[in-house]
């Protein structure tokens, strides 16, 4: 629960104010691409399958196509780059610092769950070694 509040937190320190953001076509592409990212995960996922909490479902099922064919964690994958695409429309050093916790809190979170996942689900470890988790074929 630590990890999702410090999601939340540090998602809100990189947003406000949305009021004043400056229009720069690198960040707005990152923003599509997250937004390009995230609704494609949601729409892999089927209804009650999808968790803001770091464990598995127990009637969940364990979803290796779609975004999730390259990645393990297209929605934290997403809240990088928008996190990312915020920052070139509204740079401080602030938010810079709140970004680079979000992605150590996400990496953090990301592997706690990913110790529930390999309990939850027999193919899960297989599914690991075959994926990234953020960032296909680097990271």
């Amino acid at each position: 629960m630590v990890y999702v509040i410090a999601q939340f937190i540090l998602l809100l320190v990189i947003a406000w104010p949305l009021a004043s953001l400056n229009i720069s076509m690198v960040g707005l592409l990152f923003i599509l691409l997250s937004v390009i990212i995230a609704l494609s995960a949601l729409m892999t996922n089927r209804p009650g399958n999808f968790n803001v909490r770091p464990h598995p479902k127990q009637t969940g099922t364990l979803i290796v196509h779609g975004p999730y064919k390259f990645i393990r964690h297209p929605m934290y994958c997403s809240l990088f780059f928008g996190g990312l695409g915020v920052l070139f429309c509204q740079f401080s050093y602030w938010k810079l610092g709140a970004w680079l916790l979000l992605i150590i809190v996400l990496a953090l979170k990301a592997r706690f769950e990913e110790k529930a996942l390999c309990a939850h689900y027999v193919g899960y470890r297989a599914y690991q070694k075959s994926n990234k988790a953020f960032i296909p074929w680097i990271w």
